[in-house]
């Protein structure tokens, strides 16, 4: 009986096929899964483009919202209109933006390796709290309390019916109020009326905010938030510096009739998530997600030649978002929110109407920013109608096989020593500030 089998030759034909589709089922899942991981990199960083460009939709569209797009231009008695402090110290006129261009350009981009690259920051001064302006029941005769009427409802949908106030600024809980305002819990048990205090209400009118007085008549106080005075016959009683002018010809009466709007501050800003001097201690603390101590004063880092920032994931640049106090220019405690990571790009822009009250009829509106912007934007505001944000978010790896190129915005140079670039989603959006341009001023 003939034996049959393979030969040596068929054996190696089969052997070179059988290797030659374990190659190519091989390159195709590695196609795939870089193609699947590069989607989801794309898919998160849209995400967070659009989260944040929400966010910031939200603030800018209500910029002068029961304020005023310029304090200077406002109709007063004052012989001083009231001042916000500057970023590079100083006070200047109160308004609705505050502009500073490529002011964290050395947090963004130290080594200047992206020229094409914006980081400004943008201040915006609106009403946060409050869907409605509140009217003011009267005023005291030295003009330094401001007592709210009760009887409204807008009243009562700030501080709402039952709602709980706290925790405010004692016990054991984590405290969301500053300065001496005082928000008690006697305050926020009195549920039993229209008098209880909810935390919006209470965020609204804590120290350092600005209230903002209309009166019948059309003229316009803003005055400093710094107190809240004993409860008496459950009035909301408010203490304001400088002192109103109740009982002359600029207030006439005792402020009855009056509108009145509490105002807070936003900052945009790109910061390093672990500089504790922009965003305070333990904002990003990652001790418990580690098996050991991220100290830096532990005895593992020494030994390994380790430092606890040589584990994190760096450089991080973020966009934050955070609540300013109007009299000093600190953050308040426990308000910056990260609006997205991995930044690098963040530059605004402003669409101006320089004929505005005038009889010249507008031009064609061109965006305008950067060094030439800021003193329009800081003195002007009133003529701001839109602003335009461009943001870019990049992967927070370089990829070796995407090159940097001159000029190019979709990509990001995070470390000139390693090959490749990180890819870059823009993002651009315009936002008009209709409260800004009805004034007209």
């Amino acid at each position: 009986m003939k034996k049959s089998g393979f030969t040596l030759i068929e054996l190696m034909v089969a052997m070179v096929v059988g290797l030659t589709a374990i190659t190519s089922v091989y390159a195709l899942g590695t196609a795939m899964t870089k193609q699947f991981y590069e989607e989801q990199r794309l898919a998160t960083s849209q995400g967070t483009s659009r989260v944040a460009i929400m966010e910031l939709r939200r603030d800018i569209s209500r910029a002068g919202l029961f304020g005023t797009p310029n304090g200077r231009l406002e109709p007063t008695c004052d012989s001083s209109p009231m001042q916000l402090p500057l970023l590079s110290g100083g006070t200047g006129d109160l308004g609705a933006f505050q502009y500073y261009a490529d002011t964290d350009l050395g947090v963004l981009d130290p080594d200047s390796n992206n020229p094409e690259v914006a980081a400004d920051r943008l201040r915006v001064l609106t009403s946060l709290y409050l869907t409605d302006q509140l009217l003011v029941h009267s005023a005291s005769i030295g003009g330094d309390v401001v007592v709210l009427q009760s009887g409204n409802q807008a009243y009562r949908r700030t501080f709402a019916w039952g709602q709980s106030a706290g925790p405010f600024t004692s016990g054991s809980a984590p405290n969301y109020l500053d300065g001496n305002l005082g928000w008690d819990s006697a305050w926020g048990g009195e549920s039993a009326s229209w008098k209880g205090i909810a935390q919006k209400g209470a965020r609204a009118f804590q120290t350092g905010s600005i209230l903002h007085i209309e009166t019948p008549e059309g003229r316009h106080f803003f005055r400093s938030v710094f107190d809240k005075t004993g409860n008496t016959q459950d009035e909301i009683r408010i203490t304001v510096t400088p002192v109103l002018p109740v009982g002359t010809a600029c207030l006439p009466g005792a402020a009855e009739g009056s509108m009145v709007a509490p105002l807070q501050w936003v900052e945009y800003a790109l910061v390093n998530p672990f500089d504790q001097t922009e965003v305070g201690a333990d904002f990003f603390d990652f001790d418990g997600m580690f098996y050991i101590d991220l100290d830096p004063t532990n005895p593992a880092f020494n030994l390994k030649n380790t430092t606890a920032a040589d584990l994190r994931e760096s450089p991080n640049i973020v966009l934050v978002r955070r609540i300013l106090d109007s009299t000093t220019g600190n953050v308040r405690p426990l308000t910056t929110q990260v609006i997205a990571e991995f930044v690098s790009n963040f530059r605004v822009s402003f669409v101006l109407d320089d004929d505005s009250g005038t009889t010249n009829v507008p031009d064609l509106l061109d965006p305008i920013s950067g060094s030439g912007a800021v003193n329009k934007i800081n003195t002007e505001p009133q003529k701001v109608r839109s602003v335009i944000i461009d943001l870019g978010i990049r992967n927070p790896l370089e990829d070796p096989d995407f090159e940097k190129i001159a000029g190019g915005d979709t990509r990001f140079q995070v470390d000139e020593d390693q090959k490749g670039a990180a890819r870059v989603r823009n993002l651009r959006i315009e936002i008009p500030v209709m409260n800004v341009a009805r004034r007209n001023l």
